[in-house]
């Protein structure tokens, strides 16, 4: 009978007849995965999570527009971090004309500025627990998830997921499943795989890419003009002339950056840029290294030590206001700040070159994000030459680096920049490990060269409107107004904006030119494309002319005889009521807005540096004599920064994708 009942089962194996089925079939489902903090500068996986939910919600907001598939893709490749700075930072309802209830004035990074891996004490990368674990991660938490061609995921039956043969997970098969021990090995991957219970596994093998960044530059790259934190202002007043007075008038009340030496802050363009790239590539990560600084030149603050842009006040050996500035040491430079982390070994210095012993690297170099030249050739100056009333103090004079006029910037761009550039090149080359392939020979295209904006433009994308001389109705031009609290000193005169826009063009062929000479990638777009048109320092949202955040004028506690006039002093102290907005209640430093550079005022009620003495306190008096309120102006709002990450992706994109995926 045993016999029967074996030759029967051996029969019925041949016979054809169907097994039970498999619930999870390979050709109907398919594993997916994710890295979940894929932007590691960020220790919170939910504050990546915020920005990767806000550019989802931008995408959103463009596929409801309808544009063909072309002009979509292109729109979105030109406008994905300003989009998600919109969503972001917009006091309405993102792309709504409804005012949020809960708006915090101060902007998004106020939320993050302890939660990234950068130490501002010791102004190192070491805050997530050392150079190695940042620089040399073993491991990166990923998300796991089942889809399918067209079945539906069985969210009855129970899953068993498995990373390198581990078992990691058991949960609904309809379920997303991350958490502690789901991890992928880095650099080599695993295997994972995912079966109901007693049934054959679906098979995959996943690696995660994870590209180092570093980012090098001035304060176009900085983020200079958006501090992490603004400064607030209280009902007090200003002495006599009846401007808003800071809530906490001393150094707790300053704005606060990630490094206060360089005015570096989570707006600057090559940060939204590396975490722009984490957004776009899920099964990647990104660890991004940031020293830019504001002020630096290529010699000083690259190469060398620079003079920063926070100073102090220093009166014992002058009867005038007097400031000195900090200096770095010998070895603050940028690139020697890079090599010390990157390399295993102190860094040596043999003829000028930074040099890691033995090339003992930690990890090689995917990209270096450059924005440099401008300080080498007198930006500063130039702004001052177009701005300073003739006579002006020859302190502020100095606090802006003197003048240099439009044709001394040329010559400078003449014969300056080309031997500056070349001195970086060869920098770069010797000390740093980036190469594209397995034979390590540097690769230049990785250097990604950034271009400077237009910075002029009015709302029509014309040559700010300024007065044509000194005249008593200046105030009555947009470009005049923007620097009003100011205009005892400071001036807009048409012929010398057209002049200056002329070196912004002037400038931008140099650099292109002489990136092309040494091989790097020049991230021209966002001159050459015009992403500033229509958005300089004098432009206003004519529909939202009464909103706070387009007007030019500065609060003041005053009256005058227009309201574009600047306040007239009242030694009575009854002035009346601030115009044209409140301060205290209606100040938007990231509030959208019309304008994506910063103007004079816009610096004084957003940044608002003051000079301590070298107790902490603060020294007025330094402070107004030497013009530092005024820091930041002249340099892209946070909008304008994310338009310019938005032009450095346009360059990125394609070499990203061969690296990626093989192909563009």
């Amino acid at each position: 009978m045993f016999r029967l009942f074996l030759i029967l089962l051996v029969l019925s194996g041949f016979s054809g007849l169907p097994a039970s089925a498999q619930t999870l079939d390979a050709s109907q489902f398919r594993i997916e995965w994710q890295v979940v903090n894929r932007f590691r500068m960020f220790r919170d996986p939910q504050f990546f999570k915020l920005h990767e939910n806000a550019w989802r919600q931008y995408m959103l907001h463009v596929d409801k527009q309808n544009m063909p598939s072309d002009e979509r893709d292109a729109f979105i490749a030109r406008t994905s971090v300003l989009g998600s700075e919109h969503v972001l930072n917009d006091r309405y309802i993102a792309f709504s004309n409804i005012l949020r209830k809960n708006f915090d004035w101060r902007g998004w990074a106020a939320k993050a500025e302890d939660l990234t891996c950068y130490d501002s004490k010791k102004r190192s990368h070491t805050a997530c627990g050392g150079l190695d674990t940042y620089l040399e991660p073993d491991r990166h938490s990923i998300e796991l998830w089942l889809s399918s061609s067209g079945a539906s995921v069985p969210k009855q039956a129970t899953c068993e997921w498995r990373i390198g043969g581990k078992l990691v997970a058991e949960a609904s098969c309809g379920e997303r499943v991350s958490g502690p021990g789901i991890a992928l090995p880095y650099p080599g991957g695993a295997e994972i795989t995912v079966n109901v219970v007693g049934e054959q596994p679906i098979i995959v093998d996943a690696q995660v890419r994870d590209l180092l960044i570093a980012g090098m530059g001035d304060s176009f790259a900085s983020g200079e003009g958006n501090p992490n934190t603004p400064v607030q202002f209280g009902e007090a007043k200003r002495h006599r002339n009846f401007y808003p007075l800071r809530k906490r008038n001393d150094g707790f009340g300053s704005a606060t950056w990630s490094d206060q030496l360089c005015h570096r802050s989570l707006y600057g363009q090559q940060f939204r840029a590396a975490l722009q790239i984490s957004i776009e590539h899920p099964q990647a990560a990104v660890t991004f290294l940031d020293y830019s600084c504001s002020g630096a030149g290529i010699e000083a603050g690259l190469l060398g030590p620079q003079v920063y842009v926070e100073r102090v006040a220093d009166t014992d050996y002058s009867s005038r206001p007097a400031t000195r500035p900090i200096s770095g040491g010998e070895k603050d430079g940028q690139l020697y700040r890079l090599v010390r982390e990157l390399c295993r070994k102190r860094p040596e210095i043999r003829k000028g070159q930074v040099l890691c012993p033995g090339n003992d690297y930690r990890r090689p170099l995917d990209f270096v994000f450059l924005s440099v030249g401008g300080n080498d050739i007198g930006f500063a100056s130039i702004v001052a030459w177009a701005s300073l009333r003739d006579g002006a103090s020859a302190s502020i004079a100095e606090f802006f680096g003197a003048t240099v006029s439009a044709k001394d910037f040329a010559d400078r761009m003449r014969d300056v920049l080309p031997g500056a550039y070349a001195r970086l090149s060869r920098a770069l080359e010797v000390s740093l490990p980036l190469a594209s392939g397995p034979d390590g020979v540097f690769d230049p295209s990785r250097v990604i060269l950034t271009a400077y904006p237009d910075l002029v433009t009015n709302e029509r994308g014309e040559l700010c409107e300024a007065a044509p001389g000194d005249s008593e109705e200046e105030d009555r031009y947009p470009a005049n107004q923007s620097l009003d609290m100011f205009s005892s000193w400071l001036t807009a005169r048409s012929s010398r904006l057209k002049a200056v826009r002329e070196q912004f063009s002037n400038l931008h062929k140099r650099m292109r030119d002489l990136a092309g000479d040494h091989g790097w990638t020049f991230a021209g777009r966002v001159y050459a494309d015009k992403m500033f048109e229509g958005h300089g320092f004098c432009a206003q949202n004519i529909r939202r002319i009464s909103d706070p955040a387009e007007q030019l004028m500065i609060p003041c506690h005053g009256r005058a005889e227009r309201d574009t006039q600047t306040c007239q002093p009242s030694f009575s102290g009854k002035a009346g009521d601030w115009r044209p907005y409140n301060p205290v209640t209606q100040n938007y430093p990231y509030a959208l807005r019309q304008r994506w550079v910063r103007t004079f005022n816009d610096a004084y009620m957003v940044v608002n540096q003051k000079v301590t003495d070298k107790s902490g306190k603060i020294d007025e008096k330094v402070s107004g004599a030497v013009f530092s309120e005024t820091t930041g102006a002249l340099h892209p709002s946070a909008e304008g920064h994310a338009a310019m990450a938005d032009g450095l992706m346009l360059s990125v994109r394609p070499i990203l994708y061969d690296m990626l995926y093989g192909e563009r």
